[in-house]
């Protein structure tokens, strides 16, 4: 598994309080920027076990310019990382809208690749300013593709334990997978790779319990003539929005949202047929699983030839009642696996299915 930086505390400008035994000139240079994070997984509920040297920089918010960085150490066993950067003047600080990165002091960018994405995935903050509240409890993830024509991939994910609206380690395997059939690298699944070439009119593809948005949004970053639909609940549309906004697409592609609870689904979710529905880590709770399936069965119901990605990370063993569900609705599906890296040189599994409907009648 891959571990994300994160800030418990989001940076600000902090200012000492004044010392009577400094001089002016000391006393005038005075404040620090502040910070708490911690380095941890998908869920939270595991910390980085490994000594990670990092980067801590302030920058200016717009053009992007370093005015200050040190090193830090995360040390195996610690659950949380205290930042202090500084002192600088009052004069320095106010003139600058600021954010705040950290990253690992060997790897200058996150760069997607099945060889190439790291252990410990960076974070930058959202922007703050001298004399305002902290930066927003947000942390942007910056992932390069193998692409050089490809666009960088930014994402805003929350800091909080709303797992909803957080980057998960399936969705990461999910972009791998599909930037390999849209490269022509061969997978193990062709009909996707089929599905994914250059075509005559646009891919329509549905993501469900988007999250954050990161998978459609991807796709329609690498791919042409995509248009995505990302769905989920009303609690992730205010970051899914701000994505979406920010997301750098190909020209003839797009991305929407839509809210959609999968207890009750709009009669006419889509306004045309679908070629590619997108799951990604929403198999964990075992409760939702049927009407999952139910959704899945009834967007395939009106596109029969729709292909279903599924990626999901093993986390106990009731996820198993999903496949035995899809098998029910008379799903079939090809496996593959997606390696990402996990501590101490190990790897970790992240388990892909394409599913179609079989062609029989299931009314």
């Amino acid at each position: 598994m891959v571990y994300y930086v994160r800030f418990l505390k989001p940076p600000k400008f902090h200012q000492e309080k004044k010392n009577a035994k400094l001089s002016r000139p000391q006393q005038k240079k005075s404040v620090f920027i502040t910070a708490l994070i911690c380095i941890t997984t998908d869920l939270g509920d595991d910390f980085l076990a490994e000594d990670v040297d990092l980067v801590a920089t302030w920058a200016q918010r717009s053009p992007r310019e370093t005015i200050d960085q040190i090193s830090l150490k995360w040390q195996a066993g610690s659950r949380q990382l205290a930042i202090s950067m500084g002192p600088y003047s009052i004069d320095h600080v106010s003139q600058h809208e600021a954010v705040f990165q950290i990253r690992t002091q060997t790897i200058p960018q996150d760069i997607l690749g099945i060889d190439t994405t790291p252990l410990v995935i960076s974070g930058c903050s959202a922007p703050f300013k001298w004399q305002s509240e902290p930066a927003e409890k947000l942390i942007q993830r910056e992932f390069s593709m193998r692409s050089k024509s490809d666009p960088p991939l930014k994402i805003w994910e929350e800091t909080g334990n709303s797992i909803a609206r957080h980057i998960w380690d399936a969705a990461l395997a999910s972009i791998l997978f599909l930037n390999q059939s849209i490269s022509g690298t061969a997978t193990a699944i062709p009909l996707l790779d089929q599905l994914l070439k250059p075509r005559g009119s646009a891919l329509q593809a549905v993501e469900l319990g988007a999250g954050c948005g990161i998978v459609g949004i991807a796709l329609a970053t690498m791919l042409d003539q995509c248009n995505v639909l990302l769905t989920d609940l009303p609690e992730v549309e205010k970051i899914v929005m701000r994505n979406i906004d920010e997301a750098r697409l190909k020209p003839s592609s797009s991305v929407r949202y839509q809210n959609l609870d999968w207890d009750e689904p709009p009669p006419n979710l889509c306004s045309q047929p679908i070629d590619l529905i997108l799951v990604s880590d929403c198999t964990y709770n075992a409760d939702s699983l049927p009407t999952l399936v139910s959704v899945l069965d009834r967007l395939v119901r009106t596109s029969p030839d729709a292909l279903i990605l599924v990626a999901l990370k093993r986390r106990h063993e009731s996820e198993a009642i999903f496949f035995d569900l899809m098998k029910d609705a008379a799903f079939i599906a090809q496996q593959t696996t997606v390696p990402l890296p996990s501590q101490h040189d190990q790897s970790d599994t992240i388990e892909l299915y394409c599913y179609r409907r079989e062609h029989v009648d299931v009314s």
